[in-house]
């Protein structure tokens, strides 16, 4: 197989592999960041189809000869390029929330610190965001990068055709099942993250509400800024260790959910 000399059927299936790897590509955390230009994900997209593209054959996981079956009618065509795209996108989806509850349990523990009208534009994020959020998001990519997650990523997108061949990707009971699952254990991550400091400035909250009453003179409200500011950022500091421990745990199990993600997805389409 030439670079230059493919057949319409290998061009039509190097197709369907360029679209599954530049949708998930574009969603992957690290690769998908909004920082990157579109042009360069296109580019690296390209290079690693056309890289993959004849170990994939070469192994079985993607038949040429199925070509035949799914490109006989432009609806079928179309059918099986937006099943893969649909694919990429899921599996993306699933890695990606991990930093979503990350970037959800922080701007909630900015929240109770007082920082909710200090919000700036995250570029990456493409919203307004607060400065905590900001730290603990680049702390977890930097221990995701640590633990080789990247390497972990690509690896799963190229196991993926192992599990769900070209146009088999399917969408129904079991992957929506196990989503709601991912779903919830993120959502309670976020909200593990962000207990200490909410606990902390709660405890603050209900000192300042007795020394309102014991102390009427003293002006708590702006007492209160400052206070709930310092000891929200030194819970913080004092939880980096933990929060290192928690963001590497989780971050480390998302390559056993894309496994899972992929298993459900090859039953529904099978």
């Amino acid at each position: 197989m030439h670079l230059f000399q493919f057949t319409p059927e290998e061009l039509m299936t190097f197709f369907a592999v360029l679209v599954r790897f530049s949708v998930l590509i574009a969603i992957l955390p690290f690769f998908g960041n909004h920082s990157i230009p579109a042009t360069l994900k296109v580019l690296f997209s390209l290079v690693v189809t056309i890289a993959l593209f004849p170990a994939l054959t070469k192994s079985g996981h993607v038949k040429i000869v199925d070509t035949y079956a799914w490109s006989k009618t432009a609806s079928s065509m179309v059918g099986t390029i937006a099943l893969e795209a649909l694919f990429g996108l899921a599996l993306g989806f699933v890695a990606k929330l991990v930093f979503d509850a990350i970037h959800f349990g922080a701007n909630l523990s900015g929240t109770y610190m007082g920082f909710a009208a200090a919000n700036t534009y995250d570029p990456h994020q493409e919203a307004h965001t607060q400065v905590v959020a900001e730290v603990q998001t680049a702390l977890a990519m930097l221990i995701f990068l640590v633990l080789e997650g990247h390497h972990y990523m690509l690896r799963a997108a190229l196991d993926s055709y192992a599990i769900v061949g070209v146009g088999k990707a399917g969408f129904a009971s079991m992957f929506s099942q196990s989503l709601i699952e991912f779903t919830s254990k993120v959502l309670l991550f976020a909200v593990q993250i962000s207990a200490p400091v909410c606990l902390a400035i709660f405890g603050v909250n209900i000192v300042f509400g007795i020394m309102a009453k014991a102390m009427p003179q003293i002006n708590i409200l702006v007492l209160s800024f400052g206070v709930t500011v310092l000891i929200g950022l030194g819970v913080i500091y004092i939880g980096v260790p933990e929060f290192q421990t928690a963001a590497g745990s989780v971050l480390g199990r998302m390559e056993d959910w894309l496994q899972v993600a992929k298993i459900a997805i090859a039953r529904d389409g099978s």
